[in-house]
């Protein structure tokens, strides 16, 4: 059975827009790297260990396309081949205004994947969002977002690294707001 993508599991675009306004409006000396990583996450659909892991070498920011290397780890564990994945431009200026004044060796995000869901539980709250989510929504959010506009789910499991068109298929589902959107666009006939 094929499971849902329940409510619980993804951030409205409501949401996630005040969730990055309260991460750009706050002012502390850990602002741009907690943009970055949120900003990342939430446009990519990489999952936050992956994020983590990223040095410098795996980011190619400049130039016409950005793009970013990834260690993708499957379910058992087991190293999948890297995979390069293009990235919006205006995200990778975000991550290479935070990661220019790095060393060049390291990994960009130095903290631990708890410290990364402490931060992201400060933002949600700061947010105004009252649901109980996880780091991990972001992701889920990303690919919503993704079966949203490309409408191929075959562009989308290669973006969000799943090795099966099923893992992608729970993207798929009519969420309430599409059902709202779709009634208010046909109107009704009176």
């Amino acid at each position: 059975m094929l499971r849902r993508m329940t409510r619980d599991r993804y951030l409205s675009d409501a949401e996630l827009a005040a969730f990055m306004a309260a991460v750009r409006e706050r002012r502390h000396v850990h602002q741009p790297r907690d943009h970055a990583l949120f900003a990342l996450l939430a446009n990519t659909g990489i999952r936050p260990s992956e994020a983590l892991a990223l040095t410098r070498a795996d980011c190619h920011l400049g130039g016409k396309q950005p793009w970013i290397r990834l260690r993708r780890i499957g379910k058992r564990h087991t190293p999948q081949p890297t995979n390069e994945l293009v990235i919006n431009r205006a995200v990778a200026d975000v991550v290479r205004r935070y990661a220019n004044d790095l060393p060049a060796d390291g990994r960009i995000f130095n903290f631990t994947r708890r410290q990364s869901e402490r931060l992201f539980h400060y933002y949600r709250s700061k947010a105004g969002i009252v649901q109980l989510h996880k780091i991990y929504c972001l992701r889920h959010s990303a690919g919503m977002r993704l079966v949203r506009f490309v409408k191929d789910l075959r562009i989308v499991q290669a973006i969000m690294g799943h090795s099966g068109l099923r893992a992608t298929m729970v993207y798929a589902h009519v969420s309430p707001e599409r059902l709202q959107t779709a009634y208010e666009a046909a109107g009704t006939a009176g």
